[in-house]
């Protein structure tokens, strides 16, 4: 008959489930360590800042989805190419405590960096509507300074003069009235800079279905008292049904409303301008023509430069009104093409634009 030690047997009972336990203890924090490394994974992944692990010979191990939108990357494994870039995050790994840069990348895009002393991982993140936006405020209050510099002396000399003694009526009358006029001039210019820095620096415009028919009736009527003080004709032609625009509807009527002024303002009695609505298979092409004189050739290329003026300084206006044209179109995917056949003849200028149609769904019934 076997005998048994019962103190053996339920020591060897304690101890399988010791080993069973810790063996279950085991086995679900691995479990839960490949479901925290998935989900960590999973997160990264879906974040919107790029983040990527490298290794010193410049190849990517791994980079997200936005890592490589962000860097341009044709997969999330292999070499990087040979671009500076690369060469500032092998280096920013190696440096004490880590660094955080601003970094150029190709196309005017920008980018801010950190990576953490000794670490392969690089956390990435996209500066380039913040960079632009710096440098158009920065633009923004170089140019205004310059700018006022003439109508703000101007406004002083004559401002001294009002106050002279024994000066005659009529000195004094026409000191007064270079001093509005430069105070209009400055208030015009300063009102043109704020609009134009708000749509270089501000956020993105609304984007709703437009009816440019409706804008360009309102542009035209707002127009006809000035150009029919100066004997202009002026005409609005339009394809008829035409789409909805998405874009920003006040945005877009100050668009016409300038260059239906800048036409207005180099024409003369008996010129005729045009306001010309098209439908076309890409979208609506906006055209302002003129029988006005024509820009001569080498200033076509440079109309839409701020303060470039084509015609003499003594023409009223700030040099910002295409530029601000310019700007707006550029925030709804379009550009200004200016066209002036022959300067000497009587075929005038035509400046037009193509906006996109809007998507069917969003188009108005």
């Amino acid at each position: 008959m076997i005998e048994f030690d019962l103190q053996l047997l339920l020591f060897l009972l304690i101890a399988l489930l010791a080993m069973i336990a810790g063996g279950a203890v085991w086995l679900d924090r691995a479990f839960h360590r490949r479901r925290s490394g998935r989900a960590l994974s999973q997160a990264l992944d879906d974040a919107p800042f790029g983040v990527l692990r490298l290794n010193r010979a410049g190849e990517a191990q791994e980079v997200n989805a936005a890592g490589q939108r962000l860097l341009n990357l044709p997969s999330s494994r292999g070499p990087l190419p040979a671009e500076e870039w690369v060469d500032h995050l092998l280096a920013d790994a190696e440096a004490a405590g880590g660094r955080y840069r601003l970094i150029a990348l190709p196309r005017g895009r920008w980018l801010r960096a950190w990576i953490s002393e000794g670490s392969a991982f690089a956390f990435l993140f996209d500066a380039t509507e913040q960079q632009r936006a710096g440098q158009a405020s920065s633009r923004l209050l170089n140019d205004l300074g310059h700018e006022l510099r003439t109508p703000l002396a101007t406004i002083l000399t004559h401002a001294e003069v009002q106050g002279l003694a024994n000066l005659p009526d009529a000195t004094r009358a026409e000191s007064l009235h270079l001093l509005k006029e430069e105070t209009q001039r400055a208030v015009r210019l300063v009102n043109a800079m704020l609009e134009l820095g708000r749509l270089e620096t501000g956020g993105e415009l609304a984007q709703h279905p437009v009816e440019l028919l409706s804008l360009a009736e309102a542009a035209v009527q707002q127009i006809t008292a000035p150009a029919a003080a100066k004997r202009i004709d002026l005409a609005l032609e339009a394809d008829t049904p035409l789409p909805a625009v998405p874009g920003d509807a006040d945005a877009l009527l100050r668009v016409l409303l300038n260059l239906l002024d800048n036409a207005v303002k180099y024409s003369g009695p008996g010129d005729q301008i045009t306001l010309r609505l098209q439908r076309e298979a890409a979208g609506v092409r906006c055209a302002v023509s003129d029988t006005g004189p024509g820009i001569p050739a080498q200033h076509l290329p440079h109309v839409t430069q701020r303060f470039y003026r084509a015609a003499s300084p003594e023409q009223a206006g700030s040099g910002l009104g295409l530029a601000l044209v310019e700007e707006t179109l550029r925030r709804h995917s379009s550009a200004l093409q200016v066209e002036s056949p022959d300067p000497s003849s009587a075929a005038g200028v035509r400046a037009h634009f193509l906006l996109s149609v809007a998507p069917p769904s969003e188009e108005r019934p």
